[in-house]
């Protein structure tokens, strides 16, 4: 047991049976029945041990806070006002100290006025103090009644305090692993609501909200309790969550347990805030509300806490005879238009868009225990919903992505917020959660009547809503297997740019700290480069060798240079792979002319030694200049290399002349044609090692434009024995770039210096 417990270590096993009843497990009932005896228990315990360090009630000690209200916890501070002599009391407090028990004490400055030189939380203290004899209690009596003379003073020091502490208390931990005294909705803010019903009961006429807070009390004060038994702290965390769970024998639903107390702290959070709204003002008055679209439209107006009470209470009343078509057009009306944040907040305090939306209060509570999503998953939907509405009306929002909102129309931005109340609405069910919230989106949205169009683009963006964030933080954002598998998805077009939007609004939503602006950039730059020319190019081929079902050759498509996806259209290069594949031999040349460019295509289904060596040779010897080349081996294809080359000759000559040497002359670098013509003498500006692995040697050849560069360089490959995976030659104006990938033989620094000896001046 941790050394701030009065407790001994012989007390703890009796301790935990006092807390554990009997028959089923139930944590609310246990906390009725058995709470106030376990802290009775604690007071017979403290006692003990304070009478162990001298004549405790000799000291006319009076009793604050948790003791004196019949609240003790094993590890609850032991506030005592002594009226005794003061040298009595500080031997004694000093034995005390010495015996492990933490003290807090203090002796009145003033013995008619004990709230002289204190503060006005101890002067609140005295409202709820007790005393152990009749002449100390008589004494007590006036004293107590000090706190209603500065009640003013007290409640802006309890509304300072609550704020400081709401601060201090906004961090992911806290929602998470919530602090059952000092968080949201804790011991602390019930208290606090409570003393004030004591110091301002003119104020209030309904007893409700008390009651459902004393009730809470309990609870919570029960559940710290345990809390104190297994480590100590105030802070429910994980592990501790598990412990718990196995008291109750509910360890296999430990989510439910949280589930439970969670949304007792939500509703202990919206009473505690109400009270303390209204403490010091004249007694509400709950309006009465003729409809839920009366409600919306005030809320709307003033989002008040008055309001929202008023609302809470009548709200299930209110639904009661609606439609199911009318809810979803109140739905409508309520997120659908521009409105203040407070509004969204008021929406989900009042209750409304529970009613409207009944699944949503099965994520009441509900947390993930990942240490990033920040909020309860009822609380993170809301959060989402204005998140969108920040980024409509606060242009900067998204900082370097805050561009893509300015042209979105009216009902892209009601798509977001339909999709922002609906994308984590399947949490918390078997399978996976954005599946079952596009499922749930098709049930609302046909019930609710809803455009089919809109209902469409709500269940796509529910779906896939995660699947950007995975390729822009954990793929490479410019492969085009990461674009194939987005294209797979319908992640094109104006889809795009709103599931890029929801990314960034979803992540911000989840946890603000968790939004950077390398984050923002990153998921920028995946949204550019699916928008570049490539990978358009590649999706037009992946699309339409989709629609004539060749998932082979959307396999091909992503091996071949984006270059030429960008300048062959889908139907001729689809068509020409569909035949190459086809093909039981060699399939014979292509050439075909494009745009003023004329194209060969090389196919052979068995790698030859200086293949394309000797094809190369032979269009320079035929004097045709190689602009692009792009030199694939495809599986179950073979070689399917393309050149685009700069000539005025018609397709039907280039034919001609490639087809004079049969393809079994095509065997050796050093033999037919290859023999025949001079290898040109050039110069490059690099030769480069772009990649090395064991699997392959890159080479990157720049220079200006020459006749002869790519001979020249394919020949020195050959020359060092090395053979070719794979080629790109690129031509730019007067600059070109030839990169080789080739079979590791040999040491390759040797080999790169022999190179640029030979190109480099």
């Amino acid at each position: 047991m941790a050394a701030r417990s009065f407790l001994l270590d012989k007390d703890l096993s009796e301790a935990r049976a006092r807390l554990r009843g009997e028959g089923t497990p139930d944590f609310s009932a246990w906390a009725k029945l058995y709470r106030l005896p376990f802290s009775l228990w604690l007071e017979e315990r403290l006692l003990d041990r304070l009478n162990m360090c001298g004549d405790f009630l000799a000291l006319k000690p009076v009793l604050l806070g948790s003791w004196a209200r019949h609240e003790l916890t094993p590890r609850s501070d032991i506030d005592v006002l002594f009226l005794g002599e003061e040298e009595q009391v500080q031997t004694f407090v000093a034995e005390a100290l010495k015996a492990g028990l933490k003290l807090r004490c203090r002796t009145p400055m003033d013995a008619k006025d004990w709230s002289v030189g204190v503060e006005p939380f101890d002067v609140l203290a005295l409202k709820s103090a007790r005393a152990f004899t009749a002449d100390v209690q008589q004494l007590l009596e006036p004293q107590a009644q000090l706190a209603l003379k500065r009640r003013r003073e007290i409640l802006k020091v309890i509304r300072k305090e609550r704020d400081e502490r709401r601060t201090r208390q906004d961090s992911i931990a806290n929602f998470l692993e919530p602090n059952l005294k000092y968080g949201i909705g804790g011991l602390r803010d019930i208290e606090q609501a409570l003393v004030l019903h004591d110091l301002y009961a003119d104020r209030y006429t309904e007893n409700y909200p008390f009651a459902v807070l004393r009730l809470i009390k309990e609870e919570l004060l029960y559940l710290r309790s345990l809390l104190h038994l297994h480590s100590g702290g105030e802070i429910l965390s994980a592990h501790d969550q598990l412990e718990i769970a196995d008291f109750f024998e509910t360890r296999q639903d430990v989510g439910g347990l949280m589930k439970l107390i969670q949304s007792e702290l939500e509703r202990a959070s919206f009473y505690g805030d109400w009270i303390v709204a209204h403490a010091g003002r004249a007694g509400p008055k709950a309006k009465a509300i003729e409809s839920l679209e009366e409600a919306i439209d005030s809320l709307k107006q003033r989002p008040t806490l008055d309001l929202q009470y008023s609302v809470r209470l009548q709200v299930d009343a209110l639904a009661k005879p609606l439609t199911v078509v009318e809810r979803g057009a109140l739905l409508q009306t309520a997120i659908q238009g521009d409105a203040k944040d407070a509004f969204f907040v008021s929406l989900q305090r009042s209750r409304i868009l529970e009613v409207l939306l009944p699944d949503l209060k099965k994520l009441r509570g509900l947390v993930q225990h990942d240490h990033y999503h920040r909020f309860t998953a009822d609380a993170h939907l809301i959060q989402t919903l204005r998140e969108v509405q920040r980024c409509k009306t606060q242009r900067r929002a998204l900082g370097v992505m805050s561009s893509l909102t300015r042209d979105l129309t009216p009902q892209e931005w009601w798509i977001l917020k339909l999709t922002a109340l609906f994308h984590d609405l399947g949490k918390g069910r078997k399978g996976d959660h954005s599946t079952e919230g596009a499922r749930l989106v098709d049930r609302y949205f046909s019930s609710w009547e809803y455009p089919e169009n809109i209902k469409e683009e709500v269940r796509w963006l529910v779906e896939q809503h995660l699947v950007l964030s995975t390729a822009a933080f954990r793929q490479n954002p410019q492969s085009q297997s990461t674009w194939k598998r987005l294209f797979a998805r319908g992640v094109h077009g104006r889809r795009l740019i709103l599931l890029t939007l929801f990314t960034a609004i979803d992540i911000r939503a989840t946890n603000p700290e968790a939004w950077t602006e390398w984050k923002a950039q990153l998921l920028l730059n995946l949204l550019e480069s699916m928008r570049s020319s490539e990978a358009t190019s590649l999706q037009k081929h992946l699309r339409f060798a989709g629609e004539e079902q060749l998932p082979q050759v959307q396999d091909w498509l992503l091996n071949l240079d984006p270059l030429l996806l960008e300048s062959l259209s889908p139907k001729l290069l689809v068509g020409d792979l569909r035949e190459v594949g086809a093909a039981k031999g060699d399939a014979p040349l292509k050439i075909v002319r494009v745009k003023n460019r004329l194209w060969v295509r090389l196919h052979r289904r068995v790698d030859l030694t200086g293949l394309f060596l000797n094809f190369v040779t032979r269009l320079y010897a035929l004097g045709l200049n190689v602009q692009v080349a792009a030199v694939t081996t495809l599986n179950e294809v073979g070689i399917y290399d393309w050149f685009c080359l700069k000539t005025d000759k018609t397709p039907r000559q280039i034919q001609q002349w490639l087809n004079i040497e049969p393809a079994s002359a095509l065997i050796s670098a050093r033999s037919s044609t290859a023999n025949r013509v001079s290898i040109p003498t050039v110069r490059f500006q690099s030769v480069e090692l772009m990649a090395s692995d064991d699997d392959e040697w890159i080479f990157s050849f720049k220079g200006k434009d020459q006749r002869g560069l790519l001979l020249a360089a394919a020949h020195a490959l050959v020359e060092e024995n090395l053979s070719l995976r794979w080629a790109r030659v690129h031509t730019w104006g007067q600059q070109i770039e030839d990169i080789f990938s080739v079979k590791p033989t040999g040491r390759v620094e040797l080999i790169l210096n022999r190179l640029q000896s030979r190109f480099i001046s």
